[in-house]
């Protein structure tokens, strides 16, 4: 059985990794954004994981060349070595990332590696380096160079994993899905749960919850009319609840609540604390949610934090945070 790379999100990688296991995989490593894998079986290219923002099949493997130019040419030599084919002669473009300082850029080694994959399977490549967008159909590889190991691995999807075929729209701060994914895990959900987003936007949260435990009872509002018709549209055929309102006078009662609140970026919202109040009376159970760092600190009395999950979405450092009220 080949490795696999599961690609994700900083932050959410030993979660990843946790959820692997559990589906019966091996994790072989846990890295920057990455997790090696060797698959209990070739269903995982069927059923990936939810955390994952992607997955390659792995087709070679060699020591890191280190931080040169001229250590990373003498790589071709072994990759032609050990490089397997994939029998796919279709157009490919090369996806490359490196750990690390190195006096080379990203395209020096996708068109390193696109030149033996072209020699190897009679594909044509197509680089990035000019600029120029690659054509839709096309295979996508992917290179990482982690430190220790140059991983050369194909995409066994037309698109990459973390693009939902739930997602039809979208609203300003929709969160990124395999950390909604991550969110709706860490809520330990149950069959007999109500589960409330007073924030849900376009339904992100509250779908992957639903992919994940589909008996609970899901309720999300929002303030925003356009919101709630988003996700009205992205839950078609699924038994949800979404409503228009105000959640600082929150009367809905809730096992779980799970939530992205703006972070006063792109959306306004102001101070949390109405909002906190509002869920310390409804919650009996556990909050998730994803908020700043100015906002996790407004979790102080009344709160008892569980864990926290320091993560980079869209180039900003939020916290998830795990809560419970404590009465006390």
């Amino acid at each position: 059985m080949q490795l696999v790379l599961v690609r994700t999100v900083t932050g959410l990688e030993w979660l990843a990794a946790e959820e692997l296991a559990v589906a019966g995989h091996r994790v072989v490593e846990v890295g920057k954004r990455q997790v090696v894998v060797e698959p209990a079986s070739e269903s995982i290219a069927g059923s990936p994981p939810r955390l994952a923002d992607d997955l390659f099949v792995v087709y070679a493997a060699i020591a890191d060349p280190g931080h040169t130019k001229a250590a990373l040419a003498g790589a071709a030599d072994e990759l032609r070595r050990v490089l397997e084919s994939p029998g796919d002669r279709s157009t490919f473009a090369v996806s490359a990332s490196c750990v690390g300082v190195r006096n080379f850029n990203r395209y020096d080694v996708e068109d390193l590696v696109g030149e033996q994959l072209s020699h190897l399977t009679g594909g044509r490549y197509h680089s990035r380096r000019q600029g120029v967008a690659p054509p839709d159909e096309r295979s996508e590889w992917r290179v990482v160079l982690d430190g220790k190991t140059l991983w050369v691995a194909l995409r066994p999807y037309a698109v990459p994993l973390h693009r939902r075929t739930w997602r039809q729209q979208t609203v300003r701060g929709s969160l990124h899905p395999p950390v909604a994914a991550a969110m709706a895990r860490l809520a330990d959900l149950a069959p007999d749960h109500n589960v409330v987003d007073p924030f849900c936007g376009a339904g992100t949260l509250l779908l992957e919850a639903h992919q994940l435990e589909p008996q609970a009872e899901y309720v999300g509002l929002d303030h925003d009319p356009a919101a709630i018709a988003a996700a009205r549209a992205n839950a078609a055929g699924r038994r949800m609840q979404w409503r228009c309102a105000d959640t600082r006078r929150l009367t809905t009662g809730a096992d779980r609540i799970i939530t992205n609140p703006p972070w006063n970026r792109r959306v306004q919202i102001g101070d949390l604390a109405p909002y906190l109040r509002a869920w310390r009376r409804v919650l009996d159970g556990r909050l998730v949610a994803i908020l700043t760092p100015e906002q996790a600190t407004r979790l102080g009395r009344g709160w008892r934090v569980q864990a926290r999950y320091d993560v980079t979405v869209a180039g900003r450092h939020p916290v998830i945070v795990v809560a419970e009220v404590s009465r006390g």
